[in-house]
C-alpha cells in the first residue's frame, strides 16, 4: 500500500496536477491515446489552471511518501461558484481564445473541434441560482488510475470538506457524468445526493451522455 498524506497545493505541483487531470479527463478515463483532445495545455486551461493560479488556498494534493513524494491525486475548488464563474471568464477566457485561434486550430484540430462542441452546449450546463445559494462551494477531484481504490479520494474529500466548513460555507456541489461509473458510488458513499440530471452534449460522439450534479450540506 502507498504511504499517502494530504497537503496544501504548492506551485511546484502544477505539472503533476495537469498530468492527473489529463489522465482522468475523459469521464474518469485517460485521454492519452484517444486522439480526442491532444492539446494538453489547453485542457489544463479549461479544467485546472484557474484554481491553481487564482484559488490556490482551496487546493490540496495527495502525495505518496513511499514513491519520492509523488503527487498522485488532487482536489481543487472554490467557496463561491458564482464569483468563480465570473473570474474564470475574465482571467482564462482570453487565454483560451488565443490558444484556440493561434495554436490549437491548426496544430490540434481534434481538440479545437471538441472545444467548439463544449461551447455549443455550454448554455445547458448553467445550474440554477438556488443551487449556488444553498451549495455555493464546488470541487473537482481526481486520482491517478493506478492509485485508485486505496482510500485516497476519501482523504482528499475529507480534507476539502474540513476546509470549507472552517470557512463558514454550508454546502458543496460537484458535477460528473453518468458515464463516470467509478465516481458515482464514491460520491454517494461520502454523503452526496443527486440533485440534477441533465441531458447533455459535453463530449462529441458519446451517446446518452448526462450531466449529474451532486451536493452535500455541511
Amino acid at each position: 500500500m502507498p504511504d499517502i498524506y494530504i497537503r496544501p497545493y504548492q506551485h511546484a505541483d502544477e505539472q503533476s496536477v495537469l498530468q492527473i487531470c489529463y489522465r482522468t479527463g475523459f469521464m474518469g478515463q485517460d485521454l492519452s491515446g484517444t486522439n480526442r483532445f491532444n492539446d494538453r495545455k489547453l485542457f489544463g486551461y479549461l479544467f485546472c489552471l484557474f484554481y491553481l493560479r487564482y484559488e490556490t488556498e482551496h487546493c490540496f494534493v495527495a502525495v505518496d511518501r513511499s514513491n519520492g513524494d509523488k503527487v498522485v491525486g488532487y482536489i481543487l475548488g472554490t467557496l463561491d461558484t458564482r464569483n468563480q464563474n465570473r473570474q474564470f471568464a475574465w482571467k482564462m477566457g482570453w487565454r483560451i481564445a488565443l490558444r484556440l485561434l493561434f495554436y490549437t486550430g491548426w496544430r490540434y484540430t481534434e481538440s479545437f473541434r471538441e472545444v467548439i462542441f463544449f461551447l455549443k452546449g455550454a448554455r445547458s450546463k448553467i445550474e440554477p441560482n438556488p443551487l449556488y445559494k444553498v451549495y455555493p462551494a464546488h470541487l473537482h477531484i481526481n486520482v491517478l488510475p493506478e492509485y485508485q481504490h486505496c482510500g485516497i479520494g476519501s482523504k482528499l474529500l475529507d480534507r476539502f470538506e474540513q476546509h470549507v466548513r472552517k470557512s463558514g460555507v454550508a454546502g458543496i456541489h460537484l458535477s460528473t457524468s453518468n458515464r463516470n461509473l467509478k465516481a458515482i458510488p464514491f460520491y454517494r458513499k461520502k454523503g452526496y445526493d443527486l440533485l440534477l440530471e441533465k441531458e447533455d452534449t459535453f463530449w462529441s460522439n458519446v451517446p446518452d451522455y448526462k450531466t449529474l450534479v451532486f451536493a452535500k450540506k455541511l
